[in-house]
């Protein structure tokens, strides 16, 4: 008898630790699938060899870690919910005013809070995807910007290099002195240096994009196939636009159920403690700070839309007298080139006038950068985005 129970006994142990080292073997195949896919995935995707804005937006969606910590929040959140619901399904009675309280708040309010703190999450969810394409957005306007600062720079020192070779022709004339020359030529070098310092700023926000895209820093980045576009923001009601700001924020949203969890305690605490009770004055002022908060909030925001709508304004006026200003060096360079080739101007007031052009582009795209990155924060306030 003891045999066979021993042996029953080892019979079970056995199958118990095949299936654990079963279990642990399929752990460890499904999570070496799991990355071996993802290695897969960050090859594909590194291999491509341009894409546009919207796909680099997806490729960071894909890959974002924010949206899975934030998956987890919700199946947290929805597992507190379950909970709260339980509870309130399997409390005991209660005797006594304030025991009774307790009760119906168990019951009444915290599955309340519960859906709510759901509903958070769930915006939260959205709330960082739409900031993650807002950051992704700005990123690529930089890089684009200082793309363009590089070869504005680039096109500077091709200016010195013209004033260079006009020195030293004056200087085969014994005009100048070779001293005259130490300037210019401090100024190529320095001209070098802002060349080297754009591109590190390109290497710099490359890295940023590779950040949000979490991509390989060591791979190279691929080509997003975007230009600086001025795109002005459509004529809108700022009215209208505060008011979907309201209703889309997440925080506004969590304040407006806030009062509504506060008002249902003070509702449940009227029916068994008199209004003199600190229970129910601790409630009829927690209510009343929370509305206090909202109304505060809701101006706030207010506040912020019109003053970044009124500073987009400014913005698009800006980007506007950039324009007839490079369209007037632009006219001016051609007359220019007319008179130089007729003999009236001197080939320094040609260099001059083609440096005045450089110099009036990059004060256009530079505009234009400011008034893009102020309309995508201003989208993305006003949940537009």
């Amino acid at each position: 008898m003891k045999n066979t129970m021993f042996g029953r006994l080892s019979l079970l142990i056995a199958v118990m630790l095949t299936s654990t080292i079963a279990v642990g073997l399929l752990s460890f195949t499904i999570v070496e699938a799991e990355e071996i896919t993802e290695e897969q995935k960050q090859l594909k995707i590194t291999s491509l060899s341009s894409l546009n804005l919207d796909e680099a937006i997806e490729i960071a969606i894909n890959n974002s870690i924010q949206c899975k910590i934030d998956d987890m929040n919700i199946a947290i959140k929805e597992e507190a919910l379950k909970q709260a619901n339980e509870n309130a399904t399997f409390l005991g009675d209660a005797y006594g005013a304030e025991r009774i309280l307790n009760n119906r708040i168990v019951k009444e309010v915290r599955p309340f809070e519960a859906e709510i703190a759901l509903e958070v999450a769930r915006k939260t969810k959205k709330d960082n995807i739409n900031s993650l394409k807002t950051s992704i957005k700005k990123a690529v306007q930089s890089l684009i910007m200082a793309q363009i600062e590089k070869a504005v720079e680039t096109k500077r020192l091709d200016i010195l290099f013209e004033r260079y070779e006009l020195l030293q022709g004056k200087l085969k004339q014994g005009i100048i002195t070779e001293n005259d020359l130490v300037d210019i030529e401090y100024s190529i070098e320095n001209k070098r240096m802002d060349i080297i310092n754009a591109g590190e700023r390109i290497e710099s926000v490359e890295s940023n994009i590779k950040k949000l895209l979490n991509l390989p820093f060591d791979s190279k980045l691929i080509k997003i196939n975007e230009d600086m576009v001025f795109e002005l923001l459509k004529y809108m009601d700022v009215n209208k636009a505060v008011k979907n700001a309201i209703n889309n924020s997440t925080y506004i949203y969590s304040l407006n159920k806030d009062i509504e969890v506060k008002q249902k305690v003070l509702d449940l605490t009227g029916q068994y403690l008199p209004e003199t009770n600190m229970t129910y004055i601790t409630a009829k002022y927690n209510l009343e700070n929370s509305i206090a908060t909202l109304d505060e909030a809701k101006l706030n925001l207010e506040v912020s839309i019109k003053n970044s709508y009124s500073n987009l304004l400014n913005l698009r006026d800006r980007v506007y007298l950039a324009e007839k200003y490079l369209a007037i060096v632009s006219e001016k360079l051609k007359l220019a080139e007319v008179k130089y080739k007729n003999g009236l101007i001197t080939t320094d007031a040609l260099i001059s006038a083609k440096e005045a052009l450089i110099n009036a582009e990059y004060q256009k795209f530079a505009a234009i950068y400011n008034y893009n990155l102020n309309k995508i924060d201003f989208e993305a306030m006003c949940c537009l985005n």
